[in-house]
Protein backbone atom coordinates (compact mmCIF):
# COMPACT_ATOMS: atom_id res chain seq x y z
CA UNK A 1 0.00 0.00 0.00
CA UNK A 2 2.77 2.38 0.99
CA UNK A 3 5.38 1.81 -1.72
CA UNK A 4 8.71 -0.28 -1.92
CA UNK A 5 10.32 -1.51 1.06
CA UNK A 6 6.80 -2.43 2.87
CA UNK A 7 7.37 -3.18 6.56
CA UNK A 8 11.41 -2.18 6.72
CA UNK A 9 12.49 -1.50 10.14
CA UNK A 10 12.55 1.67 11.53
CA UNK A 11 16.09 1.86 11.95
CA UNK A 12 17.22 5.24 11.78
CA UNK A 13 15.91 9.46 11.04
CA UNK A 14 12.97 8.76 9.13
CA UNK A 15 11.43 11.71 7.50
CA UNK A 16 7.94 11.81 5.54
CA UNK A 17 7.32 14.79 3.13
CA UNK A 18 3.88 15.91 2.25
CA UNK A 19 2.91 17.33 -0.97
CA UNK A 20 -1.01 18.31 0.47
CA UNK A 21 -4.11 18.22 -1.36
CA UNK A 22 -7.40 16.86 -1.05
CA UNK A 23 -7.83 15.18 -4.70
CA UNK A 24 -4.24 14.18 -4.72
CA UNK A 25 -2.09 13.99 -1.87
CA UNK A 26 1.74 12.59 -2.54
CA UNK A 27 3.45 11.24 0.20
CA UNK A 28 7.54 10.41 0.54
CA UNK A 29 9.30 9.07 3.38
CA UNK A 30 13.38 9.15 3.10
CA UNK A 31 15.38 7.22 5.97
CA UNK A 32 18.95 8.63 6.39
CA UNK A 33 21.89 5.86 7.63
CA UNK A 34 24.68 7.59 7.76
CA UNK A 35 25.66 9.42 4.80
CA UNK A 36 22.96 7.22 2.81
CA UNK A 37 19.38 8.19 2.19
CA UNK A 38 16.78 5.92 0.60
CA UNK A 39 13.03 5.92 -0.10
CA UNK A 40 10.88 3.83 2.29
CA UNK A 41 7.36 4.65 1.00
CA UNK A 42 6.23 6.71 -2.01
CA UNK A 43 2.81 7.31 -3.68
CA UNK A 44 -0.37 9.57 -3.69
CA UNK A 45 -3.71 9.24 -1.71
CA UNK A 46 -6.35 10.25 -3.81
CA UNK A 47 -10.27 11.06 -2.96
CA UNK A 48 -12.97 10.69 -5.64
CA UNK A 49 -14.01 14.41 -6.40
CA UNK A 50 -17.67 13.07 -6.49
CA UNK A 51 -17.42 12.25 -3.03
CA UNK A 52 -18.75 14.93 -0.15
CA UNK A 53 -15.93 17.23 1.18
CA UNK A 54 -16.62 16.12 4.41
CA UNK A 55 -16.09 12.10 3.86
CA UNK A 56 -13.28 13.17 1.07
CA UNK A 57 -11.49 14.89 3.68
CA UNK A 58 -12.22 11.86 6.54
CA UNK A 59 -10.79 9.48 4.57
CA UNK A 60 -7.54 11.60 3.37
CA UNK A 61 -7.22 11.76 7.41
CA UNK A 62 -7.29 8.09 8.28
CA UNK A 63 -4.90 7.26 4.92
CA UNK A 64 -2.32 9.86 6.64
CA UNK A 65 -2.65 8.34 10.14
CA UNK A 66 -2.11 4.97 8.88
CA UNK A 67 0.76 5.99 6.92
CA UNK A 68 2.53 7.59 9.58
CA UNK A 69 1.22 4.26 11.83
CA UNK A 70 3.80 2.48 9.21
CA UNK A 71 6.89 4.53 8.73
CA UNK A 72 6.60 5.70 12.27
CA UNK A 73 8.64 8.91 11.12
CA UNK A 74 10.89 10.94 13.20
CA UNK A 75 9.35 14.28 11.51
CA UNK A 76 7.32 15.61 8.59
CA UNK A 77 7.34 17.64 6.06
CA UNK A 78 5.08 19.74 4.71
CA UNK A 79 4.89 22.08 1.77
CA UNK A 80 4.02 25.41 2.61
CA UNK A 81 0.63 27.02 1.84
CA UNK A 82 1.59 29.98 -0.63
CA UNK A 83 -1.40 32.43 -2.09
CA UNK A 84 -2.24 31.20 -5.38
CA UNK A 85 -4.96 33.04 -7.78
CA UNK A 86 -6.75 29.65 -7.73
CA UNK A 87 -8.26 30.37 -4.78
CA UNK A 88 -10.48 26.52 -4.34
CA UNK A 89 -6.49 25.32 -5.19
CA UNK A 90 -4.93 26.94 -2.41
CA UNK A 91 -8.01 25.87 0.03
CA UNK A 92 -7.85 22.57 -0.93
CA UNK A 93 -3.74 22.61 -0.26
CA UNK A 94 -4.89 24.48 2.93
CA UNK A 95 -7.28 21.66 4.35
CA UNK A 96 -4.82 19.07 3.59
CA UNK A 97 -2.25 20.34 4.89
CA UNK A 98 -4.21 21.09 8.10
CA UNK A 99 -5.03 17.47 8.09
CA UNK A 100 -1.13 16.19 7.92
CA UNK A 101 -0.35 18.71 11.06
CA UNK A 102 -3.40 17.43 12.86
CA UNK A 103 -2.37 13.35 12.59
CA UNK A 104 1.46 14.80 12.92
CA UNK A 105 0.64 16.65 16.41
CA UNK A 106 -1.56 13.53 17.47
CA UNK A 107 1.55 10.88 16.97
CA UNK A 108 4.34 13.37 18.26
CA UNK A 109 5.64 14.05 15.06
CA UNK A 110 7.69 17.52 14.97
CA UNK A 111 6.25 19.32 11.32
CA UNK A 112 8.36 21.80 9.29
CA UNK A 113 7.03 23.93 6.60
CA UNK A 114 9.01 24.24 3.04
CA UNK A 115 8.41 26.64 0.43
CA UNK A 116 8.48 25.30 -3.02
CA UNK A 117 11.75 27.53 -3.56
CA UNK A 118 13.59 26.26 -0.41
CA UNK A 119 13.05 22.75 -1.78
CA UNK A 120 14.65 23.69 -5.17
CA UNK A 121 17.86 25.07 -3.42
CA UNK A 122 18.06 22.50 -1.13
CA UNK A 123 17.97 19.46 -3.33
CA UNK A 124 19.15 20.99 -6.53
CA UNK A 125 21.13 23.54 -5.44
CA UNK A 126 19.07 26.78 -6.79
CA UNK A 127 15.94 27.85 -6.32
CA UNK A 128 14.76 28.66 -9.97
CA UNK A 129 14.86 24.74 -10.92
CA UNK A 130 12.99 23.49 -12.61
CA UNK A 131 10.47 20.06 -11.63
CA UNK A 132 12.16 17.78 -13.78
CA UNK A 133 15.50 18.82 -12.48
CA UNK A 134 14.16 18.02 -8.80
CA UNK A 135 12.65 15.11 -9.50
CA UNK A 136 15.91 13.82 -11.79
CA UNK A 137 18.30 14.90 -8.39
CA UNK A 138 15.90 12.98 -5.93
CA UNK A 139 15.61 10.17 -8.13
CA UNK A 140 19.91 10.13 -8.06
CA UNK A 141 19.77 11.43 -4.32
CA UNK A 142 17.58 8.16 -3.14
CA UNK A 143 19.24 5.85 -5.97
CA UNK A 144 16.14 5.47 -7.74
CA UNK A 145 16.05 3.34 -10.92
CA UNK A 146 13.86 5.75 -12.52
CA UNK A 147 12.06 9.00 -11.37
CA UNK A 148 9.38 9.05 -8.69
CA UNK A 149 6.21 8.28 -10.09
CA UNK A 150 3.06 10.06 -9.96
CA UNK A 151 4.87 13.70 -9.51
CA UNK A 152 2.99 14.20 -6.47
CA UNK A 153 5.09 11.83 -4.71
CA UNK A 154 8.24 12.83 -6.34
CA UNK A 155 7.93 16.72 -4.79
CA UNK A 156 6.71 14.70 -1.02
CA UNK A 157 10.46 12.84 -1.66
CA UNK A 158 11.91 16.07 -2.03
CA UNK A 159 10.55 17.74 0.42
CA UNK A 160 11.97 14.56 2.79
CA UNK A 161 14.93 14.77 1.24
CA UNK A 162 15.31 18.85 1.90
CA UNK A 163 14.26 18.12 5.87
CA UNK A 164 16.27 15.39 6.12
CA UNK A 165 20.06 17.53 5.15
CA UNK A 166 18.60 20.76 6.25
CA UNK A 167 18.57 19.95 9.67
CA UNK A 168 22.19 19.43 9.97
CA UNK A 169 23.34 22.20 7.78
CA UNK A 170 21.59 24.36 9.78
CA UNK A 171 23.68 23.03 12.56
CA UNK A 172 27.14 23.54 10.46
CA UNK A 173 26.28 27.02 10.48
CA UNK A 174 26.24 27.52 14.32
CA UNK A 175 29.73 25.49 14.68
CA UNK A 176 32.93 26.88 14.62
CA UNK A 177 34.95 27.82 10.89
CA UNK A 178 36.21 24.89 9.43
CA UNK A 179 34.26 22.72 11.78
CA UNK A 180 30.89 20.32 11.65
CA UNK A 181 28.70 20.50 14.35
CA UNK A 182 29.72 17.15 14.96
CA UNK A 183 33.15 18.01 15.30
CA UNK A 184 34.40 17.14 12.35
CA UNK A 185 37.49 19.23 10.48
CA UNK A 186 35.63 19.61 7.24
CA UNK A 187 32.92 22.61 6.58
CA UNK A 188 31.19 20.33 3.74
CA UNK A 189 28.27 18.69 4.26
CA UNK A 190 27.45 14.71 3.29
CA UNK A 191 24.95 16.28 1.36
CA UNK A 192 26.84 19.05 -0.37
CA UNK A 193 28.86 15.76 -1.64
CA UNK A 194 26.11 14.17 -2.58
CA UNK A 195 24.57 16.59 -5.12
CA UNK A 196 28.39 17.52 -6.58
CA UNK A 197 28.44 13.64 -6.87
CA UNK A 198 25.16 13.51 -8.73
CA UNK A 199 25.53 16.13 -10.80
CA UNK A 200 28.94 14.96 -12.02
CA UNK A 201 27.38 11.64 -12.74
CA UNK A 202 24.52 13.62 -14.73
CA UNK A 203 27.14 15.20 -17.14
CA UNK A 204 28.57 11.72 -17.37
CA UNK A 205 27.79 10.32 -21.06
CA UNK A 206 26.22 6.90 -20.83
Amino acid sequence: MFGPDEGAPNEDLVVLGIDPGVSRCGYGAVRRDGGRAEAIAYGVISTPPSDPLPQRLASLHDELEALVAEVRPSAMAVERVLFQNNVRTAMSVGQASGLALTVAAKANVSVTHYSPNEVKLAVVGYGAADKHQVQTMVARLLNLDAVPSPPDAADALALAVCHLWGAPLRLQTEAPVGTTATGGSSNESRFEAAVAAALAKEGTPG
